[in-house]
């Protein structure tokens, strides 16, 4: 079975702290689509981002420290940081986000469609569906369905999500009409989970997952009530504690998206907003070239440091 592919609600892995020292602030940041000199996903070993973005030597570090693969993006509104932001890397549980857009953006405002109950059976149930499992009438409705995707990861409910939309290929659509263009979604959960290195499929960048978390969840280019609900339930996210969240100092509101897979795959990306700042756009997506790798939820917390310091530091 694929029991290592998807355990985005209870990961287990060995903490790796970085004792990292800051390289020198490199020059002014550029905007979101900047060029960027950045080597294929499947290469061996890390390398520099573009020189024009902030702070890519401490994530160069971190990667080589810690045996991850790392493509990160920070966004706030005087500053960009980014390292491997138009590499692919396996989006995993993060096409939740854009299913339940998706449906949104359609039908937003059918308070009847989102209250009828969708009925699946035990056949339907695949592994890390702590919500769906639980089950005792074998119906939920849509509203059900995306919190229970959103908020829990639970695979069965991304499932039956996109099979409301028709299948995967409409996150592929979706994500191409926001201007996202390197974003596919071929398969289903979870199988997209497998991240075999060099494998297009079910892929993103973090560049592209910059643009649709900030077009969603900051810009409510697929709807204002369908940015507010995407905000309710992404606010109130269960699965980030290790991750980004860890890596957070303050009382800072994290609306997020967390993902795992194997060959030790962990993603977190989503919108930060703490008082009297700006927001700012963190998408952080990690791999590695071993098929029996473990995920390190703590690079990802190590990385929100990194990125969260270069983008408030004078």
């Amino acid at each position: 079975m694929l029991s290592a592919m998807s355990t985005d609600t209870d990961l287990t892995a060995p903490s790796r702290r970085a004792i990292l020292r800051w390289g020198s602030a490199t020059a002014a940041s550029v905007g979101l689509f900047g060029s960027a000199a950045l080597t294929a996903c499947a290469g061996p070993s890390p390398a520099h981002s573009d020189p024009t973005d902030r702070g890519p030597d401490a994530l160069v570090r971190l990667e080589e420290e810690s045996g991850v693969r790392i493509g990160a993006v920070g966004i706030s509104s005087a500053a960009r940081v980014a390292h491997r932001a138009e590499e692919a890397f396996p989006m995993c549980s993060l096409f939740k986000v854009l299913a339940v857009a998706s449906l949104l953006r359609e039908r937003a405002y059918d308070d009847a469609y989102w209250a009828e109950p969708i009925p699946f059976g035990p056949a339907d149930l695949v592994e890390d569906s702590p919500v769906t499992s639980a089950t005792t009438t074998w119906a939920m409705s849509p509203t059900a369905l995306a919190d229970a995707a959103l908020r829990f990861s639970d695979n069965t409910a991304g499932n039956l999500l996109l099979a409301e939309l028709g299948g995967p290929e409409a996150i592929t659509t979706f994500a191409a009409d926001l201007g996202a263009a390197s974003t596919r979604l071929d398969r289903w959960e979870p199988e997209l989970n497998e991240a075999t290195p060099g494998d297009l499929r079910d892929t993103s960048t973090p560049s592209d997952i910059a643009l649709l978390y900030r077009a969603l969840l900051l810009e409510d280019r697929a709807g204002v009530l369908t940015g507010a609900r995407l905000r309710d339930w992404m606010l109130r996210n269960t699965t980030s504690a290790a991750r980004i969240r860890a890596g957070l100092d303050g009382d800072v509101e994290l609306a997020d998206k967390t993902g795992a897979g194997s060959y030790g795959v962990v993603n977190d990306a989503g919108m930060l907003w703490s008082a009297g700042s700006d927001p700012v756009t963190l998408v952080i997506l990690t791999r590695t070239d071993d098929p029996a790798a473990a995920n390190d939820n703590e690079v990802v917390a190590e990385a929100t440091r990194i990125i969260m310091s270069e983008l408030t530091r004078g």
